[in-house]
């Protein structure tokens, strides 16, 4: 147990993250930044883009 002020540090075999946006979020931008980051502490890791099933026309848009 951790004494006040330190924080519990526990050793994980396995953590999913998810990041969720909208098209032009910065979603991209996000990805990338975690990927490189996280690789450049020594994890191993994998990433998978994940598109919506339909495509959609900008907000606005007439028919």
């Amino acid at each position: 147990m951790p004494r006040a002020g330190e924080k519990e540090v526990r050793r994980l075999d396995r953590v999913i993250i998810r990041f969720a946006g909208d098209s032009g979020d910065g979603m991209q931008l996000t990805g990338d930044r975690f990927t490189s980051e996280t690789a450049a502490f020594g994890n191993d890791l994998s990433t998978l883009p994940n598109f919506p099933a339909e495509i959609r026309a900008p907000a606005g848009t007439l028919p």
